[in-house]
């Protein structure tokens, strides 16, 4: 009986283990590694690793858009709290300028790099092949998350822990986030470098959600064609990101962009 229950008890896996591919869970060791938490529910960070594509041939698989709903709102609780105690002399309007710095498309997109997410992502195949797990949207939304997953998995000194240490020196942070953040600016330049006469213009495609939770999707054109697009919880954050996609493709490729029309 004691041999039967020991056998059986070494054949135990962690909740939810036994579901995940061998592939995805060698992957999924690696960047438990890789962010210094291991998870209890391992299938919380599977899900955490689903981008909403994945799920177009895999049906009845969650994808991340829960997780990054609840991660959004304790990054958020984490950074206020840390920056509350950090600048004990700072008022409210300077304190949510250095959070929307941390807090920012490009400062989590960069984490998801660090960490080796695009690796680990879960996208469909059209999707890779687009390259769209190196977009720094899919990969802000992956850090949402993952730090959503890791407060249904270990609570909030978790979360707080884990966020904390992937940010490093936040002094640091906000002194090159605050001189060298400017998307929109940086478009312009290179795109007056590459042909002075292109116009760049913001649309609003799309607003969506309660009025405590807005979410807007702006596009962004140039001479007519259309560059990028990009999500945000106001008009500015989707331009921004809009901006910051469109610089990234057209930095890619090396040459102007062409319009499609006149």
């Amino acid at each position: 009986m004691k041999l039967l229950q020991r056998l059986s008890g070494a054949l135990v896996k962690k909740k939810g283990e036994s579901a995940i591919p061998v592939e995805l869970r060698k992957k999924i060791r690696l960047l438990e590694k890789r962010m210094g938490y291991f998870f209890r529910n391992p299938s919380l960070l599977e899900q955490a690793l689903t981008h909403p594509s994945f799920n177009e041939h895999t049906k009845g698989k969650e994808d991340n858009q829960r997780l990054e709903f609840l991660g959004d709102a304790i990054l958020g609780g984490i950074l206020s709290l840390h920056l509350y105690e950090l600048y004990p002399n700072d008022d409210e309007g300077s304190l949510s300028r250095k959070k929307a710095v941390l807090a920012r498309g490009s400062t989590l997109a960069s984490l998801g790099s660090k960490l080796g997410l695009p690796e680990a992502l879960q996208v469909s195949r059209t999707e890779r092949k687009n390259q769209g797990h190196l977009r720094p949207s899919t990969l802000e939304d992956a850090i949402e998350a993952i730090i959503g997953a890791i407060y249904l998995d270990g609570g909030w000194p978790d979360a707080q822990r884990c966020v904390l240490r992937w940010l490093g020196d936040v002094n640091q942070m906000l002194e090159a986030g605050e001189s060298g953040f400017n998307p929109k600016g940086q478009l312009q330049e290179f795109v007056q470098s590459q042909n002075p006469e292109e116009k760049i213009k913001y649309h609003l495609l799309r607003e969506e959600g309660p009025p405590h939770n807005k979410r807007f999707l702006m596009q962004v054109t140039i001479g007519g064609a259309v560059i990028a697009q990009g999500s945000g919880k106001s008009k500015k954050e989707a331009e921004e990101k809009a901006a910051g996609e469109a610089l990234t493709g057209l930095r890619s490729e090396h040459h102007p962009t062409q319009r499609t029309g006149s």
